[in-house]
């Protein structure tokens, strides 16, 4: 087997169905395991909405669109809060050890994190020394997610609201959500 013969391999995933046929098509055909997914949008776009219905999905059979799964109690949805990006990072070790210890009715198979930016909102300013743990912080958060989509086979779905920075004068201390005026950003 050579680099170039796997480039011709298909690449076979699991895949999550969204719900909506359309949505799915330009998706391949789903949200796909072992990978982080990005959904992003304005505020009240659905992302959240979204989220929702994939936690359910989660729990189809395969047959259906679903993962045969659980969600990360609610019937098989599991729900941790988390305020800030350390606490987070926590949580996800706390994650691979509840995943491997395989004491649920059906596996986890969909991790979601709405939002990620709101973990980082509030805890770090706006100096070079921030913006680096921040950078940090992130990677650390992406990295462990990603080893636990491939590890577990899972998918992660993780959401990011859109802001536009505008100026002085403009929606709340300078920072608008979305621009109503033109579909440019």
């Amino acid at each position: 087997m050579t680099p170039q013969n796997l480039m011709l391999l298909p690449l076979s995933t699991p895949k999550l169905s969204i719900g909506c046929p359309i949505l799915d098509d330009c998706m391949g055909g789903g949200i796909p395991c072992n990978s982080i997914t990005k959904l992003v949008g304005e505020s009240g776009s659905g992302k959240t909405q979204l989220c929702l219905q994939l936690t359910l999905g989660a729990q189809l059979r395969p047959s259906h669109g679903g993962l045969g799964g659980s969600s990360e109690p609610l019937e098989d949805i599991y729900v941790r809060g988390v305020n800030d990006a350390q606490q987070l990072i926590h949580v996800l070790g706390d994650l691979e050890a509840f995943i491997a210890i395989d004491h649920t009715r059906l596996p986890v198979k969909l991790i979601v994190i709405d939002s990620i930016a709101a973990l980082f909102r509030s805890q770090y300013q706006k100096t070079p020394a921030d913006f680096k743990r921040q950078s940090e912080m992130f990677f650390n958060i992406s990295g462990t997610l990603k080893g636990l989509a491939n590890k577990f086979g899972l998918a992660v779905v993780v959401t990011n609201q859109v802001v536009d920075f505008i100026g002085p004068r403009d929606g709340v201390n300078g920072v608008r959500s979305g621009n109503l005026e033109s579909l440019d950003t």
